[in-house]
């Protein structure tokens, strides 16, 4: 903490929004937060490559992780700190995101850890970030007549280069094999802080995010992004109106699917979903909220308290399907993706096996692949 705490260098600048210190939040909601995700995800299928970086200003913590998937081992980094001052440190020792060129490039790092993975990588968008409103803005309700959450944010697609290390393995990436999407948002989130700030301690149904990018067109949740220098302003929107998926039999989890969406301008678009091997990250390894809880082993929620410069993290073999089981919860799983004789690799997610259960049940629009 510095001598003029409360108060950060960006204080002598004039951006404030309200009369506080800038690292102040306007509310005192425990849940309130500031998130980064990148995933990373090779053209090849051979791995996948999640990292995300959290801030909770009124929990006083900042946290962060890096996924790594490659034949059939699923290794999580995690570390943890107090939040202090300087909101402008996207960094969590050993991991480390620099915005060399906002809504251009990145470079994420990944130092020495106990689980020996080593991640240095440009990162370069592809598409425009546009900002809006999500979760229904703090004025929709959930199935239990609570308020949600309030959040906003962008997302965007892009490539990465650079290496990724496990247990002494290098794997190259390149702008031209490796394509990815990240995000960031903020705002306030379920499951921030773990089971005592959860508006809902037991979800009954679960969303299915599309991130694909085809290169003239993309799906990022409900909207399409256009690419960087587009005459078209802003983004798009997108509507699904049919997802028909299929499951694995050992733990009804989400292999992929054909979902149906129809974009602003009346087209409709049919994808067809087809599992990229065994390709997935277990996000709750990265502290996500899952039906079973936070991390398989601490129970660690974003946000939770574990002290000033701690570092964890595990694998795990992911061809067990009880493993699979046991840690999932909430999952990114990377799929080939085809529409109108193209195709490409992207990322389904979804809080499994919730989307079976509804799937099976008949939810509106939901139900099983022929």
């Amino acid at each position: 903490m510095n001598e003029h705490s409360p108060l950060s260098h960006f204080d002598e600048y004039p951006i404030h929004q309200f009369p506080q210190p800038l690292r102040v939040v306007a509310t005192s909601d425990a849940r309130a937060y500031e998130r980064y995700w990148f995933a990373a995800h090779d053209l090849g299928q051979q791995f996948m490559l999640v990292v995300g970086f959290g801030f909770y200003p009124n929990l006083g913590t900042a946290d962060a992780y890096a996924i790594f998937v490659h034949g059939g081992v699923h290794t999580t980094v995690r570390a943890h700190r107090l939040l202090g001052d300087d909101r402008s440190r996207i960094e969590t020792a050993p991991l480390r995101a620099e915005i060399v060129e906002a809504f251009r490039e990145w470079h994420l790092t990944v130092g020495e850890n106990p689980q020996d993975l080593l991640v240095d990588i440009r990162w370069q968008d592809t598409k425009r970030a546009v900002f809006h409103q999500m979760g229904g803005g703090g004025t929709a309700t959930n199935r239990s007549g609570r308020l949600t959450p309030p959040m906003v944010g962008y997302e965007t697609f892009g490539r990465a280069a650079g290496t990724v290390s496990r247990g002494g393995e290098t794997f190259e990436l390149t702008f031209g094999a490796t394509t990815g999407s990240r995000d960031h948002h903020w705002g306030m989130r379920e499951g921030v802080g773990g089971p005592g700030h959860l508006l809902e301690p037991r979800p009954t149904t679960t969303h299915l995010g599309q991130w694909i990018d085809f290169g003239t067109w993309s799906i990022w949740g409900s909207r399409v992004l256009y690419n960087l220098g587009d005459a078209r302003a802003g983004a798009g929107a997108v509507t699904p109106l049919e997802h028909r998926m299929s499951f694995e039999p050992e733990t009804n989890h989400l292999l992929g699917g054909v979902i149906t969406n129809r974009l602003a301008d009346g087209t409709v678009k049919t994808v067809t979903y087809e599992p990229a091997g065994d390709l997935v990250a277990y996000l709750r390894c990265g502290m996500y909220y899952g039906v079973q809880g936070g991390t398989p082993e601490e129970d660690y929620y974003q946000g939770t308290y574990v002290g000033d410069n701690v570092v964890g993290g595990e694998s795990y073999t992911i061809t067990d399907p009880a493993t699979r089981i046991r840690i999932g919860g909430f999952e990114d799983r990377m799929v080939v993706a085809s529409c109108d004789g193209e195709r490409t690799v992207g990322i389904l997610e979804c809080r499994n096996p919730l989307l079976y259960q509804m799937c099976r049940d008949g939810h509106p629009g939901f139900g099983m692949a022929p």
